[in-house]
């Protein structure tokens, strides 16, 4: 017989760990190397489509007589090795001054610089109309005067009033055939020059309305057109242009600020004004991006409003076109009130892949970071994608003539996305002359839809020559061009030249055999983050760490995500993270379809108290539409966030309403509201029991064994073990009361199971009808440590802080603690200090030693959160904050993506909190 040799009891869960039966539980497959990585904080430089923003530009000058560009073209300046994407504007006058002379010295003095440093520009090419020249600091004339010349061009304009009135822009008339043939002329010219040069990042469509932002501040709804067709035929017009001079190099269309006209019959919604100003249109061009220049700290970014406009194209475009967002001048009010909400509505609201401090220039660059401090760091460190490779797997022995196979697990830790698919490559490298002997692509591997929250794991299978020498190589891998060449900077250690050393492999006569293991994925769906809705909207506040939630009161709300792209075929268990009193319900429809029936929800706690409610649904690859449905009743009800987790053949699930055989069980127990919407088993007294055939094991191992259940308040103990083709592979096991038969728990156990086919029974050897039980599901376990500095975290603050800004001593600080042992901690001092730690990832299901690392001057207690899901920590007073000790709890994780949170819960205005680091062990 077995031995219970620990128990825990957590809230929510009870884990009881055996031990007797495994002597080899956990005994990896020899063949098979597997290596995990950290994310190591740094800001990364250098990649493709994103980074950190310089603004070159000095206010009051052209491009042709700026003296910060005269200054880098002459060598005096030269861009910060902090800033990536150069932002330059250059106006239709600056390259044809006059009609059909052609002047690009200077612009291309300007990419040779910029590529000679390895940069790349976000070009502004400026071709609409400009403000009225007397106005301070726009010394601008965008379309050249020739354009308008009686005696030149001749094309016909308007001098079109703006902002109060005081000023006037000559404005072309936009569908007239002159602007638009000299602007395909002007548009063509320059692409045929430049379309394709490596140090452009994208060219900016600014080709209608003030600024050519589009339809944006002061005239753009107001301009004379002649009906709503010609509007949208002009405007679509205009984007072609663009669309067929620029072949190679991104183009971004603009998304300024702009309402719905109530007014105006084809743009009076958002749905309509998207189609009537060409958004749509623009949007059929894949590989292009939208930008907005809004993104400031005057309030939410985010507008869940039915007239704002920009917010909603960005929440339509976002999962298939980058957002490039910019601020107002660096030094502004709207700007340095509050650093910090510029950089959080960057990030969480807009999701950038780059955000635009303006009018720094090279003067001002050092004294802009030192006002954004740690701001400007966090800005360029998450800003558009973060490509993580957490877990690797390969075969450890190959041969000349076999194959390498190469199982990746890959997250995005950024906020934005990469457009432009970047192969893997691999590389065997003499570790003694650092030459490498062979190297090939996986020009499958396609990472331009992988989103923060994800995780994907891909498979590379590479043919190995037979030429290929024996011998000991160290391993490597790199995301690279079109060249071939190490193209994207990852955030890990031992990197040579972008490429990343994964460990030593054999190459010998003999390969070992290999079985890559099973693949699997998960995505997740902001609920607030929809495309089109009715009754619900976006509520800004979310006390679990996530920026915004959605609210859906009434019978018949809902909202839809027409943007949704499932990575893998198969079944995906759902969970929805819903706040709601008992018995609210919604479901979840794909394509229109409902695919989880009515889902009743429990008692989440209370209001603003959230608790995850799951359901199995399949889903095959491809681009979907999600719409989530109110049902009954109408009361509060709040969603955060959907989580899709593909499942996995180390995890299966075994409802207890589908036994084979059972005896003296009532199977079909419906009356009692549930998470996962089946019914459950009960009537259960001693001697019952049911036995579940055929249920396959797929590797040998110790295995997470959790029962869900509910019992009668106030109820006894209720017993019963888990038997494996006829013998006991656990002790007599207790189920806890759980307060009421609408209050589900876990009881959680390691056991031992087999490989293979087996018979599982559950035998009930002390029981009263006292339990309702649901299902047992079962998951593989390995050892696994995941280590995190506390001043590596994705967000800081204090909760009742959050659109404050009282300096930057606001939240936590990071400082030097030699004692800590490491270089750096952090110090909470203010009650409800928090630091936030985004998109950990977590390789098996299970329970998990959380240890951390701490010093206080006296007693102390933080919350230590998973998802929302809380666990209290206590902290000893440790006699002062420079000396350390470890405190730990049990908590318990999914396979998968989590947002972890520590938020101070006491403390008072003399004492403070000190934490280095935590750890997760497995």
């Amino acid at each position: 017989m077995m031995k219970l040799k620990q128990i825990l009891f957590t809230a929510g869960f009870v884990i009881a760990i055996a031990g007797g039966l495994s002597l080899a539980a956990q005994q990896a497959d020899a063949a098979r190397k597997t290596v995990y990585f950290t994310d190591n904080y740094e800001v990364l430089h250098g990649n493709p489509y994103t980074g950190t923003a310089f603004d070159i530009n000095k206010r009051g000058y052209t491009f042709t007589d700026d003296p910060e560009v005269t200054a880098f073209l002459t060598g005096t300046e030269t861009i910060p090795a902090d800033g990536d994407i150069v932002r330059v504007h250059i106006a239709w006058s600056d390259f044809e001054p006059n009609d059909d002379q052609w002047t690009w010295s200077r612009i291309d003095q300007f990419m040779t610089k910029i590529n000679q440093q390895g940069k790349t520009a976000e070009i502004q090419l400026l071709m609409s109309e400009s403000p009225d020249p007397t106005e301070a600091g726009f010394p601008h004339k965008y379309p050249p005067e020739w354009l308008f010349d009686p005696s030149a061009a001749a094309c016909p304009y308007r001098n079109a009033p703006y902002g109060d009135g005081t000023h006037s822009s000559k404005q072309p008339i936009y569908y007239d055939s002159c602007y638009l043939e000299e602007l395909e002329e002007a548009v063509n010219a320059f692409a045929t020059r430049y379309d394709g040069n490596p140090g452009i990042a994208w060219v900016d469509l600014r080709a209608f309305s003030l600024f050519g932002e589009w339809s944006g501040w002061y005239d753009a709804q107001h301009f004379p057109w002649p009906d709503a067709t010609t509007r949208t035929n002009t405007l679509r017009a205009l984007i072609d242009i663009y669309a067929r001079a620029f072949e190679e190099t991104m183009v971004t269309m603009q998304n300024a600020g702009a309402s719905v006209d109530p007014a105006d019959p084809a743009a009076d919604t958002q749905a309509k004004r998207y189609t009537a100003f060409a958004f749509d249109y623009a949007a059929t061009n894949p590989g292009w991006g939208f930008r907005s220049d809004t993104v400031n700290s005057s309030g939410n970014w985010m507008d869940y409003s039915t007239w704002g406009q920009a917010s909603w194209n960005n929440r339509k475009t976002r999962r298939d076109h980058i957002q490039v967002s910019e601020g107002a001048n660096w030094d502004s009010v709207i700007m340095l009130n509050n650093p910090r909400k510029v950089v959080q509505n960057a990030l969480e609201d807009y999701r950038s892949n780059l955000q635009g401090v303006n009018n720094t220039g090279f003067e001002k660059w050092d004294n802009m970071k030192t006002a954004y401090g740690e701001w400007f760091y966090q800005l360029g460190r998450y800003s558009g994608y973060r490509f993580f490779l957490a877990k690797a797997q390969y075969n450890d022995k190959v041969a000349p003539g076999g194959s390498l196979e190469l199982t990746q697990t890959w997250t995005n830790n950024g906020v934005g996305f990469l457009p432009r698919q970047y192969p893997l490559k691999v590389y065997f490298v003499n570790p003694t002359t650092n030459l490498t002997v062979w190297s090939a692509t996986d020009t499958g591997f396609d990472q331009t839809r992988w989103f923060k929250g994800e995780f994907h794991e891909r498979q590379s299978n590479f043919n190995l020559p037979s030429e290929l020498a024996t011998g000991t190589y160290d391993l490597y891998v790199a995301m690279v061009d079109a060249s071939g060449n190490a193209a994207i900077k990852l955030p890990i250690n031992n990197e040579s030249g972008k490429r990343y050393k994964l460990g030593s492999i054999n190459v010998d006569t003999i390969a070992d055999t290999y079985t890559p293991p099973a693949l699997s994925s998960q995505f997740r769906v902001e609920a607030e983050d929809y495309t089109a809705a009715s009754g619900a909207y976006g509520a800004y506040y979310s006390p679990e760490g996530d920026h915004d939630s959605l609210y859906m009161q009434n019978n018949g709300y809902w909202t839809e995500y027409d943007n949704i792209d499932v990575p893998q075929t198969g079944m995906y268990t759902v969970e929805f993270r819903v706040s709601s009193e008992e018995a609210n319900s919604f479901h979840l429809e794909v394509d229109g379809v409902n695919a989880t029936g009515t889902i009743k929800t429990p008692n989440s706690g209370g209001y603003l108290k959230f608790r995850t409610v799951e359901r199995q649904v399949y889903l095959t690859a491809g681009r979907h539409t999600l719409k989530v449905v109110r049902g009954a009743t109408d009361r509060w009800f709040f969603l955060s966030w959907m989580r899709f987790t593909l499942n996995h053949a180390d995890e299966f699930k075994l409802q207890a309403e589908t036994p084979s055989s059972s005896s003296g069980v009532w199977l079909n127990a419906t009356e009692f509201t549930d998470n996962d919407g089946t019914p459950g088993v009960s009537v259960l007294d001693t001697g019952d029991w049911l036995e579940y055939t055929n249920v396959t094991v797929p590797k040998a191992g110790n295995y997470l064994f959790e029962m869900r259940y509910s019992t009668l308040s106030g109820s006894p103990v209720q017993k019963y073990k888990l038997q494996v083709n006829g013998v006991d592979a656990t002790a007599e096991l207790s189920l806890a009361d759980t307060g009421g038969v609408n209050n589900m728990m876990n009881s959680d156990q390691v056991v031992y199971l087999p490989a293979g086919t087996h018979t599982l029974r559950i035998v009930w050897t002390d029981a009263a009808s006292k339990v309702i039980w649901n299902w047992m599901r079962f998951s593989y376990q390995d050892a696994f440590v995941k280590q995190i500095e506390a001043e590596h975290y994705s967000m800081q603050w204090n909760l009742d802080l959050e659109d404050q800004w009282n300096g930057p001593e606001t939240g936590v600080t990071v400082a030097n603690y030699p004692s800590s042992g490491s270089t750096k901690a952090v110090s909470f001092d203010t009650e409800k200090d928090y630091t936030k730690y985004d998109n950990v990832y977590i390789p098996y299901t299970g329970h998990y030693l959380a240890e951390f690392r701490v010093a206080a001057n006296e007693a102390h207690q933080f919350r230590f959160e998973a998802d929302g899901d809380s666990y209290t920590v206590s902290v000893p007073d440790t006699g002062s904050n420079h000396t350390f000790v470890t405190v730990s709890r049990w908590v318990k994780l999914s396979r998968g993506m989590h947002n972890l949170r520590i938020v101070l819960d006491q403390t008072n205005a003399n004492a403070d909190l000190v934490v280095d680091w935590f750890k997760l062990t497995k």
